[in-house]
């Protein structure tokens, strides 16, 4: 039930965001990709987490040229799976984050620059070595917008840094995905 309601929440803020955007300058990716995790101390043993598929909807706005916000919500049925801990069958999770994107429109490519924070929230069995931390993130890609009227694709490169020093956990994720341009 716990779950059913943060999923009707963040349902609720994607809502919110794709309501109040500018109508200027502003995209909606649904993406596909995968994360591929390093390790993660847990009860003092160092742990090995399996790569991941993650899909899910990245919303950007631009504020002024070349420059706005964006949000990420993603979803992973499959999520870090921890070898050497007893006990769990299952890890799903979600990624949600806010980031502050750089674009540099060249022609009919635009690459950019992002950096922000979120949570990582890893679900399932009991005992999940990862739970739910605060990341930074940052990174880069291509969009190729409008290549057939509004839709386009983007391909992203991102990294994750989430936890505190003694149980820290970095991330690689690498997606590509449909880009839905709004306005301008």
């Amino acid at each position: 039930m716990r779950m059913r309601n943060t999923i009707s929440i963040a349902i609720f803020f994607l809502a919110v965001f794709l309501l109040a955007m500018p109508l200027q300058a502003a995209d909606l990716t649904f993406f596909v990709g995968g994360v591929n995790p390093g390790t993660i101390n847990y009860k003092d043993i160092k742990t090995s987490l399996d790569g991941s598929p993650i899909y899910g909807a990245r919303l950007g706005t631009n504020f002024v040229p070349f420059f706005g916000m964006e949000h990420t919500l993603a979803f992973s049925s499959d999520f870090l799976f921890p070898h050497n801990v007893e006990g769990i069958k299952e890890a799903k999770g979600f990624v949600y984050n806010s980031n502050l994107i750089f674009n540099i429109p060249v022609k009919n490519t635009v690459p950019y620059f992002t950096v922000g924070a979120g949570l990582i929230h890893q679900y399932g069995d009991s005992n999940m070595p990862v739970g739910t931390k605060f990341a930074f993130n940052y990174g880069g890609g291509l969009k190729f917008p409008r290549l057939v009227g509004p839709l386009g694709l983007r391909f992203d490169l991102r990294g994750y840094r989430a936890g505190s020093v003694s149980n820290k956990v970095n991330l690689l994720e690498v997606s590509g995905g449909v880009l839905i341009s709004f306005g301008k």
